[in-house]
């Protein structure tokens, strides 16, 4: 009997949501930071962005470990998105008063993996558990560790992998953050103003207004559609008409600046009355 192949393609921002960004012909517009410096852009499926090849895999840890497994990616990752596409839908067309409780509390989980899910994300929390530290530390505790680490056939680096997302699911399911997230307050700006659009990044959503993810969670941001924002408030006595303004106009500044490697957009990024995509894109070149 043949190996069950496993999913590679491990999409960090779903396709569902991806999907709302497509152009006439069915493609997003991809700009690029490229390794020189240049801001490039190419058109695409949204099959072909926002994805790293076995970004939530869980690896054998040892000689005896089962193989590489995609069950975050089936079981956790694939049902979520499949949920939540149901209920962005739902937003989309009836505004977020329209969804249930139960369908409250699965978005605010899927806000959750959002926060939780992406490349950056991960990064960080691998940085925080350095190999070279936990094999010292190990050594140190237990004199000679490091050699049954070998002899046993021990991958360290598999581990840390595994225990990242381990934590990143606990992360997600966590009942304590969909709840927070939940008893928020939510609101969905829709654009109209001439030329204005939404762009996402290999950072779409934003907390508070930080370069990274800070806690507690005053305020959270993600583009649902290229003329919808969803605004999501820890403070209702706050959520003013200024407030609201200025978390929308400044929405594409902060996931342009914030993103890694690429924007995407649902047309050609030119002057909006108010976004001034050209200046945007020339501070891109700088980083």
């Amino acid at each position: 009997m043949s190996k069950q192949k496993i999913s590679s393609r491990h999409h960090f921002i779903p396709r569902f949501l991806l999907k709302e960004w497509k152009d006439d012909a069915g493609d997003l517009w991809v700009y690029q930071r490229n390794g020189g410096g240049e801001i490039s852009y190419r058109k695409g499926a949204p099959k072909s962005v926002a994805y790293v090849d076995g970004l939530y895999t869980l690896f054998p840890e040892h000689r005896l470990s089962k193989p590489a497994s995609d069950e975050i990616e089936k079981e956790v990752m694939a049902k979520l998105d499949d949920r939540a596409a149901i209920i962005h839908k739902v937003i989309i067309d009836q505004g977020v008063n329209a969804i249930s409780e139960e369908d409250r509390y699965i978005w605010a989980v899927f806000i959750a993996s959002m926060i939780e899910r992406t490349p950056h994300r991960l990064k960080e929390y691998k940085d925080r558990a350095n190999i070279e530290d936990l094999i010292r530390e190990l050594n140190e505790a237990y004199p000679g560790a490091d050699q049954l680490v070998d002899k046993f056939g021990f991958d360290v680096k598999a581990l840390v992998n595994n225990t990242t997302l381990k934590f990143m699911v606990d992360r997600i399911l966590s009942h304590d953050l969909a709840l927070d997230i939940a008893k928020m307050e939510w609101i969905v700006v829709r654009i109209n103003s001439p030329g204005e659009h939404f762009v996402l990044g290999d950072r779409a959503l934003v907390v508070n207004n930080a370069p990274d993810v800070e806690e507690p969670l005053y305020f959270i941001r993600l583009a649902i559609a290229p003329d919808r924002l969803m605004l999501l408030a820890f403070d209702s006595s706050i959520v003013d008409h200024d407030f609201i303004s200025a978390l929308t106009m400044t929405y594409n500044v902060t996931v342009m600046e914030r993103s890694e490697r690429y924007v995407i957009s649902s047309r050609e990024l030119v002057n909006g009355s108010h976004t001034k995509f050209d200046r945007i894109i020339r501070e891109m070149h700088r980083v």
